[in-house]
């Protein structure tokens, strides 16, 4: 009996011919036989492996057929209907079936590692290959930036800039719905009939997870762009000194905006402006002097009970306290912001924050240096700060109490609980207590663990907590940071910035040991200021060492008295009037 390939006209999908001929041994057919029922079953060949018909078998199918069509009936079902496929058959479509799986998760993953790779394998390639060209133009540019200026300096020079900002979220919304339809496109393109129902779920699964992957990170720095934005436009933009004259330090506009600014110097105060405090108290007064050649800082810090301070000559409380001011024991540095503002406001008429004025005024006097930028920190903005950076470790050198009082026989009492010795990791709380807690110590002993505190906090940051955290410490610095560096002048702050944190910062405190607070010669702290920052002017101080001898007393012969070499003891303890390392304040 003669073996015939199975006619076209009962073909159910001729887009698949190619693929089904190859499946059953025969170029262009699909290798099934229609039954008495109209159905398609298959029938093997002994010899080949495919599946044929007889002539014999097309003509019935033809016959039966017919015949239910003209007597309205409907086609009936037989034995042949019910026929399972050959087990070879079913395998090779298994097969088939696992390699379009694979090829479609492949594709799609290729889609998700780069926008539009995998989707230049598909039906959609020319659109694939204009994703393709557009990713890889914006790689390029972003990586030849990165490269000229470094990665830090090019995420800084965006990061403050609110209008390159606004720019960056946009563009990376676009860029990341662009990215997120071309993984769905190319998951789509991928689909093949022959896929059964597990195969399409997983892979739907699959192209839904990459596009998460994705749109995720993207999502977050769109977020994180807008919130940058947003504290650029409120940090910079509060603070109006009215001090801003010909000698402030001003970056310039070239390849290194601080080329011609020979020092920096930032007034850092923090202030405690409690509900039961009238005025601002400034608890924590220093003075970072930068060399932003360099990034060399030298942070001086002032003791809050430093008397008799100078007033400049402009200034309206000059006339009343043209000797410094001098009015007994509550007349200390911290004072003076609330003895401008809330004592004689009245004398600064048109000045918008007089205490502020006043105080640096008073702080350029002490130290013999321009104050050309301010920050001022609320220290309840600095509880908010240490919990949002995940706390601060520190290693406690003695038991500090938090709360309490001393009464009059200097017996303390009223302590809520004590911070006990030990390295321990501090929240907010714990920290701000470490830096305030004066009662078992004095103002000098606080101001030591103040400077310890700045540079673990220093110390402690990374990208990777700025950026987990990055919501609440945005909303920490928007609440209780101000500033008068100009918004135009952030994109050289970030790179004086970047040499400040490659450099060293030493640290120079006025205490004790080297001024008398309650009668200070400012003449002296000015000199200290100048040879902190020029060594040069250092004059050495005569040396003169003690030679010791040992001598060996005679026993039974006297003989002659055997001398060691003299020997000289020296140390390597800075003077008190010398800067030293900011890790060793604590």
């Amino acid at each position: 009996m003669r073996r015939l390939p199975t006619p076209p006209a009962i073909h159910e999908d001729r887009s698949t011919r190619h693929t089904e001929g190859a499946v059953t041994g025969y170029r262009g057919s699909r290798g099934r036989t229609k039954t008495a029922a109209g159905r398609i079953t298959p029938r093997a060949d002994n010899r080949t492996g495919g599946t044929v018909v007889t002539r014999d078998e097309v003509h019935n199918v033809q016959d039966t057929n017919a015949r239910h069509r003209s007597q309205g009936g409907s086609l009936a079902m037989t034995s042949d209907a019910r026929r399972p496929l050959p087990e070879g058959v079913r395998a090779r479509r298994r097969l088939a079936a696992a390699r379009l799986a694979r090829r479609s998760a492949t594709l799609t993953v290729l889609s998700t590692i780069f926008p539009g790779a995998g989707l230049t394998q598909t039906r959609f390639y020319r659109l694939g290959w204009i994703i393709v060209t557009l990713a890889a133009g914006t790689t390029a540019a972003v990586a030849a930036v990165v490269f000229a200026k470094g990665p830090t300096a090019a995420a800084l020079a965006v990061a403050v800039r609110p209008g390159a900002l606004l720019i960056a979220a946009a563009l990376l919304l676009l860029g990341g719905l662009l990215w997120v339809w071309s993984i769905w496109l190319t998951h789509r393109g991928t689909m093949h009939a022959r896929l059964d129902r597990v195969q399409r779920v997983g892979l739907r699964a699959l192209s839904v997870l990459m596009c998460l992957v994705v749109a995720v990170p993207m999502a977050t720095a769109v977020r994180y762009s807008l919130i940058q934005r947003d504290v650029i436009g409120t940090l910079f933009a509060q603070v109006d000194l009215d001090q801003t004259d010909g000698g402030t330090a001003r970056p310039g506009g070239g390849a290194d905006p601080w080329a011609d600014v020979s020092r920096v110097n930032v007034l850092l105060l923090g202030s405690d402006a409690g509900d039961d405090r009238i005025g601002v108290r400034t608890d924590s007064m220093m003075i970072a002097s930068i060399e932003p050649r360099t990034g060399q800082t030298i942070l001086f810090s002032f003791p809050r009970n430093l008397q008799n301070v100078p007033f400049p000559v402009t200034n309206p409380l000059y006339k009343i306290y043209p000797k410094g001011y001098t009015c007994g024991s509550e007349c200390l540095l911290n004072a003076v912001w609330h003895e401008a503002e809330v004592n004689h406001a009245e004398l600064f008429k048109g000045t918008k924050q007089p205490g502020l004025a006043t105080l640096k005024g008073v702080l350029q006097e002490i130290s013999g240096l321009h104050i050309d930028y301010t920050t001022i920190v609320d220290l309840k903005g600095f509880e908010a700060l240490v919990n949002a950076m995940g706390g601060v470790v520190i290693n406690v050198k003695e038991k500090l109490p938090i709360g309490g009082h001393l009464n009059a026989a200097g017996n303390i009492y009223g302590v809520d609980s004590w911070i006990q010795p030990g390295v321990q990791l501090l929240d907010g709380f714990h920290a701000l207590w470490y830096a305030r807690s004066r009662i078992t110590s004095d103002d000098f002993g606080r101001m030591r663990r103040q400077r310890c505190l700045v540079g673990k906090l220093i110390g402690q940051v990374n990208v990777g907590t700025m950026l987990s955290k990055y919501p609440a410490l945005a909303q920490v610095a928007k609440d209780n940071v101000q500033t008068d560096i100009p918004p135009t002048d952030l994109p050289a702050w970030a790179e004086l910035v970047t040499r400040v944190k490659g450099a060293t910062i030493s640290s120079l405190a006025f205490t004790p040991d080297n001024i008398n607070p309650g009668n200070p010669s400012f003449v002296a702290i000015r000199r200290m200021v100048r040879e902190a920052i020029d060594p040069s002017l250092v004059v050495p101080p005569s040396t003169t060492s003690t030679p010791s001898t040992t001598t060996k007393t005679p026993t039974k012969k006297p003989t002659p008295t055997s001398t060691k070499t003299p020997s000289t003891t020296t140390t390597n303890t800075p003077p008190p009037s010398a800067p030293v390392d900011l890790e060793d304040a604590c």
